[in-house]
C-alpha cells in the first residue's frame, strides 16, 4: 500500500497539492488491487487474464497523467504563440524538431498541396504539444528526477521498424548492436542505431509519445492480446552460426580474402581467432588457426556457441504498439511494476520540489 505517512516532508507542502498527490496514491492502490489472486479470479470469469494487466498499466498511466499536469507552469500555447520563435527554449526546441520532422517526411516544398501537407503535419504537432496528453512529456522531463531520467534514457529504447518484427530478448541488443546476416537484422541495427543517435531529451520525449499513445489506445478499449515472438536477435545468429559448425560450412580465408568478404557479415573472435559469419557460412581467418589444432578448436567453438545461446534469454518487457510501428524495451521488469517505480520517484521529486 502506498500511504502519505512513507512520503518524506508531506506536511511542507500546501493542501492542493497534497490532495492532488493522494489521489496519485489512491489510483496506484487500486491498480495493485487486480494483481491479487482473488480480485483477478473474479474479474477473468469474465474477461482474459492480459485485459487484467492492460487495466492495471492504465491506471498506472493515468498517474503518470495526473503527475505531469502537476508540473504544467504554463497555459496552453495558441497555434500563433506556439510558432514564435522568442518562446522558451523548451517550446521552441520541440517546435524546431517537429517542423524538421514535417519537412523531412514530405520533401521539397514545391507545389500548393505540399505546403498543406506541411500546414496539417506541423499543425497536428503542436496539437500533440499542447494536449492534455502532453501531460506525459511533462511527467517525464519535469516532474521526474534528474537520476531517474537518465536511467529510462540509459536503459530503455524504443524498437521502431516497418513492418515490426516480433523479436524476442531486445533488451539484448544495447548500444552498439551490428548484424547485417540478414534483412531483418539489418533494420533491426539500424533502429538501435537511430535510437543512439538520440540525445537524452529525445529519448524521453519518444518514451513520452509511447505512453501517450498507449494510453489513448487503452481510453478507447482498445487492449491487444500478448504478442508471440517469432525471433531472437541474439541467441538466433549463435545458433545459426552452431548449424553452420556442424554441417562444416567452413571457409579459411586468407587475410585479402577474410576482409573482402566479411565487410558486412557478423564478426566475432574466439580464442584469438577471427570470424565473420555470412549467407549461412563461417568464414575463418586461416592465418589465426594455421598453428593450432582445427578440430579441437572447433569443438571449443561449439561449447563457447551452446553457451552464448543458453545466455540469450533477457528479463524484462517489451510491449508492441503496432498503430506507430515501435515497441518500448524495457530491462528488468514489466511494464507496471516499471511504471509504478517511475511514479514513485515522481511523487518524492514533485515534494521535493514544491515543499515550503
Amino acid at each position: 500500500m502506498h500511504e502519505v505517512e512513507q512520503l518524506p516532508n508531506w506536511d511542507r507542502i500546501d493542501r492542493s497539492l497534497q490532495i492532488k498527490i493522494q489521489s496519485v496514491l489512491r489510483r496506484i492502490n487500486l491498480a495493485n488491487t487486480l494483481t491479487e489472486e482473488e480480485v483477478k479470479k473474479w474479474i477473468t470469469v469474465t474477461n482474459e487474464s492480459f485485459e487484467v494487466s492492460a487495466l492495471q498499466t492504465y491506471l498506472l498511466l493515468t498517474c503518470l497523467n495526473m503527475l505531469g499536469e502537476l508540473n504544467k507552469v504554463e497555459p496552453p500555447l495558441s497555434f500563433l504563440a506556439w510558432l514564435d520563435t522568442s518562446n522558451s527554449s523548451s517550446i521552441k526546441s520541440l517546435r524546431d524538431e517537429a517542423i524538421t520532422k514535417s519537412i523531412n517526411s514530405i520533401g521539397a516544398i514545391d507545389d500548393q498541396a505540399k505546403a498543406v501537407k506541411l500546414i496539417k503535419s506541423v499543425f497536428a504537432q503542436y496539437r500533440l504539444n499542447n494536449s492534455i496528453e502532453s501531460n506525459f512529456f511533462y511527467f517525464f522531463t519535469d516532474a521526474l528526477d534528474q537520476d531517474t531520467q537518465n536511467w529510462i534514457s540509459t536503459n530503455c529504447w524504443i524498437y521502431q521498424d516497418n513492418p515490426l518484427e516480433k523479436w524476442a530478448n531486445l533488451q539484448n541488443v544495447k548500444e552498439g548492436y551490428s548484424n547485417l546476416t540478414s534483412p531483418e537484422n539489418k533494420r533491426l541495427t539500424n533502429a538501435r542505431k537511430r535510437w543512439d543517435a538520440l540525445d537524452s531529451y529525445q529519448k524521453l520525449y519518444e518514451v513520452s509519445q509511447f505512453l501517450e499513445a498507449l494510453f489513448n489506445q487503452y481510453n478507447v478499449c482498445m487492449v491487444n492480446p500478448p504478442v508471440k515472438f517469432e525471433k531472437d536477435p541474439i541467441s538466433k545468429v549463435w545458433k545459426d552460426i552452431d548449424i553452420a559448425v556442424n554441417e562444416h560450412r567452413l571457409n579459411y580465408l586468407s587475410n585479402n580474402l577474410f576482409n573482402q568478404l566479411g565487410g558486412d557479415g557478423q564478426k566475432f573472435r574466439f580464442n584469438e581467432v577471427r570470424c565473420v559469419y555470412k549467407d549461412e557460412e563461417l568464414y575463418i581467418l586461416e592465418t589465426d588457426v594455421k598453428d593450432r589444432d582445427r578440430d579441437n578448436w572447433l569443438k571449443k567453438l561449439q561449447e563457447w556457441l551452446k553457451t552464448k545461446i543458453d545466455a540469450g534469454k533477457a528479463h524484462g518487457d517489451t510491449v508492441f504498439l503496432f498503430s506507430r510501428s515501435q515497441a518500448l524495451v524495457i530491462p528488468e521488469k514489466t511494464l507496471p511494476a516499471i511504471l509504478e517505480n517511475w511514479i514513485d520517484a515522481a511523487i518524492k521529486n514533485v515534494i521535493a520540489k514544491k515543499q515550503y
